[in-house]
């Protein structure tokens, strides 16, 4: 019997708490988020061809290949397997106007995997959401190769995003909307006739995603909904209290595909019940606050790249108290 005992305790791992088990990898959930991605992938390959393809083939290979070569460097475990890397290139892929040139595209990707994910330490030690970083760098630093818009297919000419007409100060939409080169809000939602980002077209697409998210338990709907409804609620009270004005700036730039895509990453976010209610509201007044005083492109990454920065702050407050005391014991350092 003894004998027994010294051989079950030769298999138990000793490890610091938490105790879990479950089935769910974190390889399972990045291929569940690039499931997910499929339906604006989708849409975009409808709008803007084939050449969608190429751009998020090259956002996958090119993080996946810069994650692998820098941990061979470093001498330490590969982790491409993992889907981390190929999700964060398939996002940099769908952030970008089917004009970006191809070498936006792998820069955007060495910057997200070398500076922002494996400098930091890796998965789950990145403060910041490393394609959300790159996004916002792009935009910085390249806006004059890759805020090309041009409208989908068949008659690709340039264009203007709606936000570029509804920003700056500007309290109503133009006269001519859904005339012209200001789409309807049926446009908009579907994402037909629309300058931008590819991944960021289709907002009927990005809901189909945010479905089989919640669906399968990848995310909660907490983020998403307080993120959009806050900023809706914003926009409404700023124009006046018109829906029009509220919705096309609902359905207009990168609002949705960043609420359900983006704000909701595990590594960078707030992790507290009610850090996330925090976080997500954070997100809704600077995106608010950038769309009212600027047109430009990349508030929603600005945004969240901010709130990325408070996330420990948030939860620190938020924390739960231990049992036993009234309030959480400092911390001790030796």
């Amino acid at each position: 019997m003894s004998h027994s005992i010294a051989l079950m305790q030769e298999k138990l791992l000793n490890t610091p708490a938490p105790h879990l088990y479950s089935k769910r990898k974190s390889s399972w959930i990045m291929q569940q988020v690039m499931i997910a991605l499929v339906f604006p992938t989708i849409a975009a390959i409808y709008f803007f061809g084939w050449h969608v393809l190429v751009m998020v083939a090259l956002g996958i290979g090119s993080s996946v290949a810069f994650e692998y070569l820098y941990q061979k460097w470093k001498g330490i475990d590969i982790t491409i397997s993992d889907y981390s890397a190929a999700l964060t290139g398939m996002l940099i892929g769908l952030s970008l106007p089917v004009t970006a040139p191809w070498w936006s595209i792998i820069v955007g990707s060495a910057f997200a995997i070398l500076i922002v994910k494996q400098l930091p330490g890796g998965i789950g030690r990145n403060a910041f959401n490393p394609a959300v970083a790159a996004r916002v760098m792009l935009k910085v630093f390249f806006t004059p190769w890759i805020t090309n818009w041009v409208t989908p297919q068949p008659d690709v000419v340039s264009t203007a995003t709606p936000l570029q007409y509804i920003g700056n100060f500007s309290r109503a939409v133009p006269e001519h909307m859904g005339h012209g080169e200001f789409p309807g809000l049926w446009d908009l939602f579907l994402g037909i006739g629309l300058g931008g980002n590819v991944g960021e077209t289709s907002k009927l697409a990005i809901l189909l995603g945010l479905i089989y998210l919640v669906g399968r338990g990848i995310i909660g709907l907490k983020i998403p909904v307080i993120y959009v409804t806050a900023f809706a609620a914003i926009m409404s009270i700023y124009g006046n209290f018109s829906f029009t004005y509220m919705i096309t700036h609902v359905l207009s730039g990168t609002l949705l595909f960043g609420a359900v895509y983006m704000a909701t990453d595990y590594s960078s976010g707030a992790l507290t019940p009610d850090g996330k209610k925090v976080f997500a509201l954070g997100c809704a007044i600077l995106t608010a606050l950038i769309r009212i005083v600027f047109n430009f492109p990349g508030g929603v990454g600005i945004a969240i790249l901010i709130m990325n920065g408070f996330a420990p702050l948030i939860d620190k407050h938020f924390a739960s108290r231990i049992y036993g005391h009234k309030k959480r014991p400092a911390q001790e350092h030796s």
